[in-house]
């Protein structure tokens, strides 16, 4: 189940007891600024898989990308896992991954109504995931 937080109402002491991933909606500039970006890493990763094994290393892939971060990363800039090709549920496999290993990420898209919102109507890649189906804390 989602959690829902304003961030003026977030301080660091209680990320500890949140679902993660924790997911920032809007840029709050001391969290970009600590961010770090995923793409390349995790491109590089599945370039060295059969594009129709991609799909299914995808959660390994990520997992190792994470792996190699520090405890408790920001990530941003992860907008290869959105590949339309990919026919994965990309929040639920953070929520999964988030369970193991807590992280933290900046949205690549919007929050609207209690969605998250990926790209525009009319691109391949655009997704909506109604956050209520997610183990994850949305900070907006």
């Amino acid at each position: 189940m989602a959690v829902i937080l304003n961030s003026y109402d977030l301080s660091v002491s209680e990320k500890t007891g949140l679902p993660q991933p924790i997911i920032y909606c809007q840029p709050i500039p001391a969290t970009v600024e600590v961010a770090i970006p995923v793409n390349v890493p995790l491109a590089e990763k599945l370039m060295a898989i059969k594009p129709n094994r991609r799909t299914m290393r995808l959660e390994l892939c990520f997992r190792q990308v994470l792996d190699s971060l520090p405890e408790n990363p920001v990530i941003r800039d992860f907008d290869v896992l959105f590949n339309p090709n990919y026919e994965v549920d990309i929040l639920r496999l953070m929520a999964s991954i988030g369970k193991n290993k807590p992280f933290q990420i900046v949205w690549p898209g919007r929050y609207e109504d209690g969605r998250l919102i990926y790209a525009e109507e009319g691109y391949r890649d655009y997704k909506v995931f109604e956050i209520g189906k997610y183990d994850v804390t949305c900070v907006i």
